[in-house]
């Protein structure tokens, strides 16, 4: 019986023993967790690594915002730069408009007839007559080949040279005669055309006087250089048209204008 007590004295003995080897060990292990996570924070507050010791929302809160005023910054910038594009565009584009309308836009028969161009962009046909000026068929018949029509009366001017009188039949011989510039805007016109220099229907033969070949009175005048001996006017057309008219020799060999209704 003795025997069987000690046993079990000493069973209880060892069961404590353990007991209480089991919980110094689980302080131990709690000790040790607890220095070692006193190290991580004294690691994670270091300056060097200041950024990780702040939490984690935190961080990614304060990244994402400054992202996106940048983003917002950005967008300003470009929103300002493409209304600046679109401005300038949008002038450049009115300007060619304006440009196109001025060198495509088609200026009336009467004032095309006007202008210097070539001969041939100066005819105005029958129908386009018509059409502008709601005038009568006899006013609007067309002249003929290399025949030019201002104010209802067609001019021809010659490339082949005559004298003065010889010219005169030639006109006579087309239906008209040598010109008679009655008005500054005749005479601007037929200027424009040509820069030779032209026989007109102007003379002083058998008079003292400059006449038209039609007796119409010489109200108007464009005399330049009278020094020149002659009893027939030319205009020359390389001069200014408000003194291109000269005296010259009836007998010369001169380029000529025709007049004609």
């Amino acid at each position: 019986m003795e025997s069987k007590k000690e046993v079990e004295v000493e069973l209880e003995e060892i069961t404590t023993v353990e007991e209480d080897k089991e919980e110094e060990d689980q302080k131990k292990e709690t000790k040790a967790e607890k220095v070692e996570e006193g190290n991580i924070y004294s690691t994670l507050t270091s300056p060097s690594e200041h950024e990780y010791g702040v939490p984690s929302s935190t961080r990614s809160y304060t990244v994402n915002k400054d992202t996106s005023l940048d983003i917002r910054r950005k967008l300003r910038v470009y929103r300002i730069v493409t209304l600046v594009l679109f401005v300038i565009c949008l002038l450049l584009l009115i300007v060619v408009l304006v440009l196109f309308l001025k060198l495509t836009g088609t200026p009336p028969c009467q004032e095309v007839e006007q202008t210097t161009r070539s001969l041939s962009e100066q005819k105005c046909s029958l129908e386009r007559c018509q059409e502008l000026y709601q005038l009568p068929q006899r006013l609007c018949s067309d002249c003929g080949k290399g025949w030019l029509r201002f104010e209802n009366t067609c001019y021809f001017l010659s490339q082949n040279r005559l004298t003065w009188q010889q010219s005169r039949e030639e006109c006579q011989r087309k239906g008209g005669d040598l010109a008679v510039i009655t008005n500054e805007r005749v005479q601007m016109y037929l200027s424009m055309k040509g820069n030779l220099h032209y026989w007109i229907g102007l003379s002083h033969l058998g008079t003292n006087e400059w006449t038209w070949i039609n007796n119409a009175v010489l109200t108007v005048r464009y005399w330049g250089d009278v020094s020149f001996p002659g009893q027939c006017a030319i205009l020359a057309g390389n001069e200014p048209p408000e003194r291109s008219w000269r005296p010259y020799s009836c007998s010369l060999y001169l380029q000529y204008i025709c007049q004609k209704m």
